[in-house]
Protein backbone atom coordinates (compact mmCIF):
# COMPACT_ATOMS: atom_id res chain seq x y z
CA UNK A 1 0.00 0.00 0.00
CA UNK A 2 1.52 3.34 -1.11
CA UNK A 3 1.29 5.98 1.15
CA UNK A 4 1.44 9.56 0.10
CA UNK A 5 1.33 13.60 1.54
CA UNK A 6 0.50 16.19 -0.57
CA UNK A 7 -1.35 19.74 -0.42
CA UNK A 8 -4.99 20.25 -2.02
CA UNK A 9 -7.06 23.39 -2.20
CA UNK A 10 -10.55 23.41 -1.80
CA UNK A 11 -13.37 25.99 -1.01
CA UNK A 12 -15.36 25.15 2.02
CA UNK A 13 -18.10 27.78 4.01
CA UNK A 14 -18.34 28.06 7.36
CA UNK A 15 -20.20 30.38 9.06
CA UNK A 16 -19.00 32.99 11.32
CA UNK A 17 -19.00 33.01 15.10
CA UNK A 18 -19.50 37.15 14.62
CA UNK A 19 -22.13 36.85 12.49
CA UNK A 20 -23.85 33.66 14.53
CA UNK A 21 -24.30 36.27 17.20
CA UNK A 22 -25.45 38.99 15.32
CA UNK A 23 -27.82 37.07 13.91
CA UNK A 24 -29.03 35.26 17.53
CA UNK A 25 -29.03 39.41 18.97
CA UNK A 26 -31.55 40.51 15.94
CA UNK A 27 -34.05 37.71 16.59
CA UNK A 28 -34.41 38.56 20.49
CA UNK A 29 -37.69 39.74 21.93
CA UNK A 30 -37.41 42.75 24.11
CA UNK A 31 -37.29 40.70 27.12
CA UNK A 32 -34.95 38.32 25.93
CA UNK A 33 -32.45 41.12 25.15
CA UNK A 34 -32.55 42.29 28.35
CA UNK A 35 -31.45 39.16 29.78
CA UNK A 36 -28.51 38.70 27.22
CA UNK A 37 -27.43 41.86 28.36
CA UNK A 38 -27.68 41.21 32.21
CA UNK A 39 -25.76 38.13 31.15
CA UNK A 40 -23.06 39.19 29.46
CA UNK A 41 -22.50 42.51 32.00
CA UNK A 42 -21.82 39.71 34.76
CA UNK A 43 -19.80 38.16 32.90
CA UNK A 44 -17.69 40.33 31.02
CA UNK A 45 -15.47 42.77 33.01
CA UNK A 46 -14.65 44.82 30.23
CA UNK A 47 -18.46 45.38 29.89
CA UNK A 48 -20.01 48.27 31.85
CA UNK A 49 -22.71 50.95 32.75
CA UNK A 50 -21.13 54.16 32.60
CA UNK A 51 -21.39 56.97 34.65
CA UNK A 52 -21.77 60.71 33.57
CA UNK A 53 -24.34 63.37 33.37
CA UNK A 54 -26.40 63.06 29.95
CA UNK A 55 -26.51 66.49 27.17
CA UNK A 56 -29.37 68.38 27.61
CA UNK A 57 -30.42 68.23 24.22
CA UNK A 58 -30.78 64.34 23.43
CA UNK A 59 -30.15 62.95 27.34
CA UNK A 60 -27.21 60.83 26.15
CA UNK A 61 -23.90 61.17 27.77
CA UNK A 62 -22.29 63.96 26.51
CA UNK A 63 -18.99 61.77 26.01
CA UNK A 64 -21.01 59.57 23.35
CA UNK A 65 -24.29 62.28 21.93
CA UNK A 66 -22.93 62.09 17.92
CA UNK A 67 -26.32 62.73 16.95
CA UNK A 68 -27.61 65.69 19.14
CA UNK A 69 -27.85 68.88 17.34
CA UNK A 70 -27.29 70.96 20.70
CA UNK A 71 -23.73 68.93 21.17
CA UNK A 72 -21.42 67.64 18.54
CA UNK A 73 -18.03 66.54 19.93
CA UNK A 74 -15.73 65.63 17.58
CA UNK A 75 -14.71 61.64 18.66
CA UNK A 76 -11.10 60.61 19.21
CA UNK A 77 -9.13 58.13 16.74
CA UNK A 78 -9.51 55.81 20.31
CA UNK A 79 -13.47 56.07 20.22
CA UNK A 80 -13.86 55.85 16.84
CA UNK A 81 -13.71 51.72 16.96
CA UNK A 82 -14.40 51.27 20.37
CA UNK A 83 -17.63 53.26 20.99
CA UNK A 84 -21.10 53.28 22.95
CA UNK A 85 -24.11 52.44 22.19
CA UNK A 86 -27.58 53.40 24.17
CA UNK A 87 -29.08 49.78 25.19
CA UNK A 88 -31.92 48.83 27.26
CA UNK A 89 -32.30 49.56 30.67
CA UNK A 90 -32.79 46.23 32.87
CA UNK A 91 -35.81 45.33 35.23
CA UNK A 92 -35.31 46.74 38.92
CA UNK A 93 -36.08 43.79 41.24
CA UNK A 94 -35.23 46.04 44.30
CA UNK A 95 -38.65 47.99 43.98
CA UNK A 96 -39.55 50.80 46.02
CA UNK A 97 -38.51 51.24 49.54
CA UNK A 98 -41.42 53.22 50.81
CA UNK A 99 -44.08 50.64 49.64
CA UNK A 100 -44.54 47.20 51.37
CA UNK A 101 -42.91 44.98 48.43
CA UNK A 102 -43.67 41.37 50.03
CA UNK A 103 -42.22 39.54 47.21
CA UNK A 104 -44.34 36.17 47.63
CA UNK A 105 -47.35 37.53 48.36
CA UNK A 106 -46.89 39.28 44.97
CA UNK A 107 -47.06 36.07 43.14
CA UNK A 108 -50.38 35.62 41.53
CA UNK A 109 -51.09 31.54 40.21
CA UNK A 110 -53.21 32.14 37.01
CA UNK A 111 -55.60 29.07 37.01
CA UNK A 112 -56.79 27.98 33.45
CA UNK A 113 -60.15 26.32 32.18
CA UNK A 114 -58.39 23.38 32.18
CA UNK A 115 -56.89 23.46 35.85
CA UNK A 116 -60.77 24.18 36.75
CA UNK A 117 -61.93 21.35 35.38
CA UNK A 118 -59.68 19.06 36.43
CA UNK A 119 -60.50 19.98 39.95
CA UNK A 120 -63.95 19.67 39.53
CA UNK A 121 -63.26 15.78 37.65
CA UNK A 122 -61.48 15.04 40.90
CA UNK A 123 -64.64 15.25 42.91
CA UNK A 124 -67.34 13.61 40.58
CA UNK A 125 -65.53 10.84 38.39
CA UNK A 126 -64.39 7.35 39.04
CA UNK A 127 -60.83 5.90 38.64
CA UNK A 128 -61.32 3.82 35.91
CA UNK A 129 -62.67 6.82 34.28
CA UNK A 130 -60.16 9.44 34.68
CA UNK A 131 -57.93 8.57 31.91
CA UNK A 132 -60.49 9.52 29.58
CA UNK A 133 -62.07 12.69 31.26
CA UNK A 134 -58.50 13.83 31.49
CA UNK A 135 -58.03 13.29 27.63
CA UNK A 136 -60.97 15.04 26.85
CA UNK A 137 -60.40 17.85 29.34
CA UNK A 138 -56.86 18.32 27.94
CA UNK A 139 -58.42 18.59 24.10
CA UNK A 140 -60.86 21.55 25.32
CA UNK A 141 -59.74 24.75 23.93
CA UNK A 142 -59.82 28.42 25.77
CA UNK A 143 -63.01 28.58 24.22
CA UNK A 144 -64.60 25.92 26.06
CA UNK A 145 -65.44 23.65 23.22
CA UNK A 146 -64.00 20.05 22.63
CA UNK A 147 -61.78 19.78 19.95
CA UNK A 148 -61.50 16.35 19.28
CA UNK A 149 -63.48 13.85 18.04
CA UNK A 150 -64.58 11.07 20.38
CA UNK A 151 -63.38 8.75 18.01
CA UNK A 152 -60.17 9.45 18.29
CA UNK A 153 -60.73 9.11 22.86
CA UNK A 154 -61.77 5.72 21.41
CA UNK A 155 -58.79 4.74 19.40
CA UNK A 156 -55.74 6.31 21.61
CA UNK A 157 -57.01 5.06 24.92
CA UNK A 158 -58.76 1.78 23.73
CA UNK A 159 -61.81 2.50 25.35
CA UNK A 160 -65.78 1.86 24.30
CA UNK A 161 -67.32 4.90 22.45
CA UNK A 162 -70.43 4.53 24.82
CA UNK A 163 -67.63 5.06 27.93
CA UNK A 164 -66.36 8.21 26.34
CA UNK A 165 -69.84 9.73 25.44
CA UNK A 166 -70.82 9.49 29.40
CA UNK A 167 -67.68 10.59 30.35
CA UNK A 168 -67.83 13.71 27.95
CA UNK A 169 -71.55 14.32 29.16
CA UNK A 170 -70.59 14.57 32.66
CA UNK A 171 -67.97 16.54 31.74
CA UNK A 172 -71.11 18.85 30.41
CA UNK A 173 -72.71 19.76 33.41
CA UNK A 174 -69.64 21.47 34.64
CA UNK A 175 -69.44 25.18 34.63
CA UNK A 176 -69.03 27.39 32.88
CA UNK A 177 -72.13 26.07 31.07
CA UNK A 178 -72.15 24.87 27.48
CA UNK A 179 -67.85 23.72 28.51
CA UNK A 180 -67.52 20.50 26.16
CA UNK A 181 -69.60 21.24 23.11
CA UNK A 182 -68.13 20.14 19.92
CA UNK A 183 -69.99 22.70 17.84
CA UNK A 184 -72.22 25.52 18.67
CA UNK A 185 -75.54 23.96 18.59
CA UNK A 186 -74.28 21.26 20.86
CA UNK A 187 -73.03 24.51 23.16
CA UNK A 188 -76.20 26.56 23.51
CA UNK A 189 -78.47 23.52 23.34
CA UNK A 190 -76.60 22.72 26.73
CA UNK A 191 -76.77 26.39 28.27
CA UNK A 192 -80.46 26.12 27.52
CA UNK A 193 -81.23 22.40 29.09
CA UNK A 194 -79.06 24.09 32.47
CA UNK A 195 -81.52 27.26 32.34
CA UNK A 196 -84.36 25.02 32.08
CA UNK A 197 -83.52 23.22 34.85
CA UNK A 198 -83.29 26.28 37.10
CA UNK A 199 -86.25 27.21 36.06
CA UNK A 200 -85.01 30.69 34.08
CA UNK A 201 -85.59 28.65 30.69
CA UNK A 202 -87.35 29.09 27.10
CA UNK A 203 -88.89 25.70 26.18
CA UNK A 204 -89.30 27.50 22.45
CA UNK A 205 -86.03 28.62 22.05
CA UNK A 206 -84.77 25.01 23.51
CA UNK A 207 -87.03 22.92 20.59
CA UNK A 208 -85.85 25.43 17.89
CA UNK A 209 -82.06 25.19 18.65
CA UNK A 210 -82.27 21.18 19.32
CA UNK A 211 -84.91 20.32 16.31
CA UNK A 212 -85.06 23.34 14.15
CA UNK A 213 -81.07 24.76 14.10
CA UNK A 214 -81.06 25.00 10.46
CA UNK A 215 -83.67 27.03 9.94
CA UNK A 216 -82.76 29.49 12.85
CA UNK A 217 -79.32 29.86 11.05
CA UNK A 218 -81.51 30.87 7.83
CA UNK A 219 -84.40 32.48 9.99
CA UNK A 220 -87.24 31.02 8.63
CA UNK A 221 -89.53 32.40 11.78
CA UNK A 222 -92.62 31.50 9.79
CA UNK A 223 -91.62 27.90 9.03
CA UNK A 224 -90.65 27.01 12.68
CA UNK A 225 -93.54 28.54 14.12
CA UNK A 226 -96.14 26.84 12.23
CA UNK A 227 -93.78 23.84 13.28
CA UNK A 228 -93.67 24.10 16.99
CA UNK A 229 -97.42 25.62 16.25
CA UNK A 230 -96.69 28.86 17.77
CA UNK A 231 -96.96 32.68 16.82
CA UNK A 232 -94.29 34.28 15.12
CA UNK A 233 -94.16 36.76 18.42
CA UNK A 234 -92.75 33.91 20.44
CA UNK A 235 -90.29 32.58 18.04
CA UNK A 236 -89.00 35.60 17.17
CA UNK A 237 -88.89 36.32 21.88
CA UNK A 238 -86.97 32.74 21.44
CA UNK A 239 -84.50 34.46 19.03
CA UNK A 240 -84.17 37.66 21.29
CA UNK A 241 -83.67 35.04 24.65
CA UNK A 242 -80.77 33.15 22.40
CA UNK A 243 -79.15 36.14 21.33
CA UNK A 244 -79.14 37.93 24.95
CA UNK A 245 -78.84 34.69 27.38
CA UNK A 246 -76.49 32.45 25.95
CA UNK A 247 -72.53 32.76 25.82
CA UNK A 248 -70.97 30.99 21.97
CA UNK A 249 -67.92 30.92 24.13
CA UNK A 250 -68.46 29.50 27.28
CA UNK A 251 -64.29 29.79 27.99
CA UNK A 252 -63.81 33.46 27.48
CA UNK A 253 -66.48 33.79 30.20
CA UNK A 254 -64.18 31.75 32.64
CA UNK A 255 -62.33 33.71 35.51
CA UNK A 256 -62.31 32.26 39.41
CA UNK A 257 -64.18 34.11 41.83
CA UNK A 258 -60.71 35.05 43.84
CA UNK A 259 -59.36 36.64 40.81
CA UNK A 260 -58.82 40.46 41.91
CA UNK A 261 -56.68 41.45 38.69
CA UNK A 262 -58.50 39.84 35.77
CA UNK A 263 -57.11 42.62 33.35
CA UNK A 264 -53.54 42.54 35.01
CA UNK A 265 -51.35 44.84 33.57
CA UNK A 266 -48.35 42.54 33.50
CA UNK A 267 -50.56 40.47 30.63
CA UNK A 268 -50.48 43.28 27.72
CA UNK A 269 -48.41 43.18 25.20
CA UNK A 270 -45.34 46.07 25.08
CA UNK A 271 -44.36 47.17 21.85
CA UNK A 272 -40.98 46.87 20.44
CA UNK A 273 -40.83 49.55 18.28
CA UNK A 274 -43.28 52.95 18.37
CA UNK A 275 -44.50 54.80 15.51
CA UNK A 276 -45.48 58.38 16.04
CA UNK A 277 -47.07 61.09 13.93
CA UNK A 278 -45.60 64.10 13.67
CA UNK A 279 -45.76 67.63 11.83
CA UNK A 280 -42.92 66.70 10.06
CA UNK A 281 -43.92 62.96 9.24
CA UNK A 282 -43.70 60.03 10.98
CA UNK A 283 -41.31 59.27 13.87
CA UNK A 284 -39.98 56.04 14.62
CA UNK A 285 -38.04 55.28 18.19
CA UNK A 286 -37.05 51.22 19.49
CA UNK A 287 -38.41 51.30 22.60
CA UNK A 288 -35.80 50.70 25.01
CA UNK A 289 -37.57 51.79 28.33
CA UNK A 290 -35.21 54.14 30.31
CA UNK A 291 -32.77 54.60 28.82
CA UNK A 292 -29.14 53.17 29.93
CA UNK A 293 -25.80 53.06 27.92
CA UNK A 294 -23.37 50.61 27.67
CA UNK A 295 -19.28 51.22 27.22
CA UNK A 296 -16.25 49.47 27.75
CA UNK A 297 -14.45 50.21 31.09
CA UNK A 298 -11.88 53.00 30.04
CA UNK A 299 -9.12 51.03 32.35
CA UNK A 300 -9.14 47.90 29.85
CA UNK A 301 -9.45 50.63 26.61
CA UNK A 302 -6.46 51.86 27.76
CA UNK A 303 -4.57 48.92 27.81
CA UNK A 304 -5.88 47.61 24.90
CA UNK A 305 -4.71 51.04 23.03
CA UNK A 306 -1.41 50.27 24.99
CA UNK A 307 -1.50 46.88 23.15
CA UNK A 308 -2.32 48.34 19.47
CA UNK A 309 0.21 51.13 19.72
CA UNK A 310 3.37 49.04 20.69
CA UNK A 311 2.65 49.12 24.27
CA UNK A 312 2.86 44.86 25.01
CA UNK A 313 5.84 44.45 27.09
CA UNK A 314 4.16 46.20 29.73
CA UNK A 315 1.83 43.10 30.16
CA UNK A 316 2.26 39.03 30.76
CA UNK A 317 1.19 36.76 28.16
CA UNK A 318 -1.94 35.83 29.98
CA UNK A 319 -2.70 39.44 30.62
CA UNK A 320 -2.69 40.36 26.73
CA UNK A 321 -4.89 37.57 26.29
CA UNK A 322 -7.54 38.35 28.87
CA UNK A 323 -7.60 42.22 27.57
CA UNK A 324 -7.74 41.58 24.37
CA UNK A 325 -10.75 38.69 23.70
CA UNK A 326 -12.91 40.74 26.38
CA UNK A 327 -12.17 43.81 24.84
CA UNK A 328 -13.16 42.51 21.03
CA UNK A 329 -16.12 40.79 22.97
CA UNK A 330 -17.55 43.67 24.65
CA UNK A 331 -16.87 45.56 21.68
CA UNK A 332 -18.57 42.94 19.36
CA UNK A 333 -21.54 42.86 21.70
CA UNK A 334 -22.27 46.81 21.54
CA UNK A 335 -22.02 46.40 18.36
CA UNK A 336 -24.66 43.80 17.83
CA UNK A 337 -27.05 45.68 19.89
CA UNK A 338 -26.25 48.67 18.19
CA UNK A 339 -26.98 47.20 14.66
CA UNK A 340 -30.63 45.13 15.94
CA UNK A 341 -31.70 48.34 16.91
CA UNK A 342 -30.68 50.38 13.51
CA UNK A 343 -32.36 47.05 11.12
CA UNK A 344 -35.96 47.33 13.33
CA UNK A 345 -35.62 51.16 12.44
CA UNK A 346 -35.14 50.54 8.83
CA UNK A 347 -37.95 47.62 8.32
CA UNK A 348 -40.59 49.96 10.31
CA UNK A 349 -39.47 53.04 7.93
CA UNK A 350 -39.93 50.55 4.79
CA UNK A 351 -43.34 49.51 6.28
CA UNK A 352 -44.60 52.59 7.44
CA UNK A 353 -43.55 54.34 3.62
CA UNK A 354 -45.70 51.39 2.00
CA UNK A 355 -48.48 50.89 4.55
CA UNK A 356 -49.26 55.56 4.58
CA UNK A 357 -53.22 54.42 3.71
CA UNK A 358 -53.49 52.32 6.17
CA UNK A 359 -51.74 54.47 9.06
CA UNK A 360 -53.55 57.54 7.80
CA UNK A 361 -57.28 55.79 7.18
CA UNK A 362 -57.44 53.24 10.12
CA UNK A 363 -59.19 51.45 7.99
CA UNK A 364 -57.85 47.58 6.81
CA UNK A 365 -59.05 47.98 3.50
CA UNK A 366 -56.05 50.40 2.48
CA UNK A 367 -53.51 47.77 3.57
CA UNK A 368 -51.32 46.98 0.74
CA UNK A 369 -50.19 43.57 0.26
CA UNK A 370 -46.31 42.87 1.11
CA UNK A 371 -43.91 40.31 1.43
CA UNK A 372 -40.75 40.57 3.73
CA UNK A 373 -39.13 39.99 0.27
CA UNK A 374 -40.23 43.09 -0.79
CA UNK A 375 -38.85 44.87 1.49
CA UNK A 376 -35.77 42.81 1.74
CA UNK A 377 -34.82 44.20 -1.54
CA UNK A 378 -36.00 47.63 -1.29
CA UNK A 379 -33.54 47.71 2.15
CA UNK A 380 -31.07 45.16 0.21
CA UNK A 381 -30.98 43.12 2.60
CA UNK A 382 -31.43 38.89 3.14
CA UNK A 383 -34.82 37.90 3.54
CA UNK A 384 -34.19 36.14 6.24
CA UNK A 385 -32.45 39.31 8.25
CA UNK A 386 -36.16 40.88 8.26
CA UNK A 387 -37.76 37.58 9.42
CA UNK A 388 -35.54 37.53 12.42
CA UNK A 389 -35.98 40.90 13.21
CA UNK A 390 -39.38 41.07 13.22
CA UNK A 391 -40.12 37.75 14.58
CA UNK A 392 -42.40 37.90 17.65
CA UNK A 393 -42.18 41.45 17.76
CA UNK A 394 -45.05 44.48 17.96
CA UNK A 395 -45.37 47.87 16.98
CA UNK A 396 -47.49 50.46 18.76
CA UNK A 397 -49.02 52.67 15.58
CA UNK A 398 -49.70 56.00 16.02
CA UNK A 399 -53.43 55.34 16.69
CA UNK A 400 -52.20 53.46 19.80
CA UNK A 401 -53.23 50.19 18.59
CA UNK A 402 -50.33 47.37 18.97
CA UNK A 403 -49.92 45.21 16.30
CA UNK A 404 -47.76 41.88 15.37
CA UNK A 405 -45.09 42.81 12.62
CA UNK A 406 -46.44 39.55 10.91
CA UNK A 407 -50.04 41.80 10.52
CA UNK A 408 -48.09 44.02 8.01
CA UNK A 409 -47.07 40.33 5.81
CA UNK A 410 -50.52 38.86 5.74
CA UNK A 411 -52.01 39.74 2.31
CA UNK A 412 -55.33 38.10 2.97
CA UNK A 413 -55.91 40.63 5.87
CA UNK A 414 -57.47 43.59 3.61
CA UNK A 415 -59.49 41.58 1.15
CA UNK A 416 -61.28 40.06 3.89
CA UNK A 417 -61.74 43.24 5.41
CA UNK A 418 -62.82 44.40 2.50
CA UNK A 419 -65.43 41.32 1.85
CA UNK A 420 -66.64 42.15 4.98
CA UNK A 421 -66.85 45.72 4.38
CA UNK A 422 -68.65 45.18 0.87
CA UNK A 423 -71.46 42.59 2.92
CA UNK A 424 -71.62 45.10 5.67
CA UNK A 425 -73.24 47.28 3.19
CA UNK A 426 -75.03 45.69 0.75
CA UNK A 427 -79.21 45.02 0.29
CA UNK A 428 -79.96 42.65 3.16
CA UNK A 429 -83.40 42.07 1.01
CA UNK A 430 -81.01 41.10 -2.14
CA UNK A 431 -77.61 40.07 -0.55
CA UNK A 432 -74.63 39.82 -2.84
CA UNK A 433 -73.69 36.37 -3.85
CA UNK A 434 -69.83 35.31 -3.41
CA UNK A 435 -69.03 35.06 -7.58
CA UNK A 436 -70.39 38.92 -7.05
CA UNK A 437 -68.23 39.83 -4.34
CA UNK A 438 -65.58 38.51 -6.39
CA UNK A 439 -66.35 40.28 -9.77
CA UNK A 440 -66.45 43.42 -7.29
CA UNK A 441 -62.80 43.08 -5.78
CA UNK A 442 -62.02 42.21 -9.65
CA UNK A 443 -63.29 45.76 -10.59
CA UNK A 444 -60.54 47.48 -7.82
CA UNK A 445 -57.46 45.00 -9.27
CA UNK A 446 -57.67 43.06 -6.87
CA UNK A 447 -57.74 39.18 -8.75
CA UNK A 448 -59.99 37.17 -6.26
CA UNK A 449 -61.59 33.86 -7.12
CA UNK A 450 -64.88 33.14 -6.26
CA UNK A 451 -63.39 30.09 -3.82
CA UNK A 452 -61.26 32.69 -2.51
CA UNK A 453 -64.51 34.51 -1.40
CA UNK A 454 -66.02 31.81 0.21
CA UNK A 455 -62.87 30.65 2.39
CA UNK A 456 -62.26 33.82 3.26
CA UNK A 457 -65.74 34.65 4.53
CA UNK A 458 -66.17 31.63 6.51
CA UNK A 459 -63.25 32.26 7.85
CA UNK A 460 -64.75 35.30 9.35
CA UNK A 461 -67.48 33.13 10.17
CA UNK A 462 -70.20 35.19 7.81
CA UNK A 463 -73.47 33.22 6.29
CA UNK A 464 -73.96 32.43 3.08
CA UNK A 465 -76.57 34.93 0.87
CA UNK A 466 -78.95 32.70 1.23
CA UNK A 467 -78.94 32.65 4.91
CA UNK A 468 -78.67 36.45 4.84
CA UNK A 469 -81.63 36.79 3.22
CA UNK A 470 -84.33 38.92 5.38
Amino acid sequence: MLIEQGLRQTLTQRIDPKLIQANAILQLSQLELQQVVEMELAENPALEVPEDDPCEGCELPKAVCVDCIFHKPTPSKEEMDLSVYELETPVDFTGDPDQDNDFIANIEAFVTLQDHLRTLLRTVVSEQQFDIAEYLVSNIDDSGYLSCATSEVVIALGVPEAEVEAVLALIQTFEPSGVGARDLQECLRIQLEHLEEDGRGNPVALAIVRDFWQDMVAKRSGKIARRLKVTQKDVQIAFEFIKNSLNPYPGNAFRTPWTSKPNDPTNIIKPDVIVRRTPAGYEIEVVQGEQYLLAINSNYRNAYQQLKNGGAKKFSDEEKKHIVEFVERADLFIRNINQRRRTLRLITKAIVEYQQGYLETGSKSFLRPLTRTRIARALKMHESTVSRATANKYVQLPSEEIVSFDFFFDSSVSIKDLIGEIIANEDSSNPLSDQAIAEMLQQRGLNVARRTVVKYREAQKILSSRQRRR
